[in-house]
């Protein structure tokens, strides 16, 4: 697109050939003029409240304490780190870690040779 106008083309004509609204061609152009470089920018969006150091903490109690709940997990994270988190957040990040919540089992489950006999009775 940027080389299409610096071969000298109109903004309208290099939007009608890539089927996109005239403004989104002039901003990149100008943000291609005032930058130099038409790469969007990267890093958007809300900040992170953990740090990765802190995500292997989060699944590192988990494991040590198998029965912790998410929410005895955020205070241990809050005095050790002093940053306070959600009980939500401490449960994406033990996702994110591969622990998920499981219920046991209620029976064993059959065998091929015990699913036979109770056809046969």
């Amino acid at each position: 697109m940027i080389g299409k106008l610096e071969e000298g083309r109109s903004v309208t004509s290099v939007a009608e050939e890539f089927g996109i609204n005239k403004s989104v061609v002039s901003r990149a152009w100008n943000a291609f003029k005032t930058t130099g470089t038409a790469v969007r920018k990267v890093g958007g969006g809300r900040p992170r409240k953990t740090t990765p150091r802190d995500d292997r903490y989060i699944v590192l109690q988990a494991k040590r304490n198998r029965f912790q709940s998410a929410s005895a997990i955020s205070q241990q994270l809050c005095t050790a780190t002093g940053r306070q988190v959600s009980r939500f957040t401490v449960a994406r990040r033990l996702h994110k870690g591969g622990l998920f919540a499981r219920r046991p089992e209620r029976c064993i489950p059959l065998k091929v040779s015990h699913r036979w006999h109770r056809l046969e009775w």
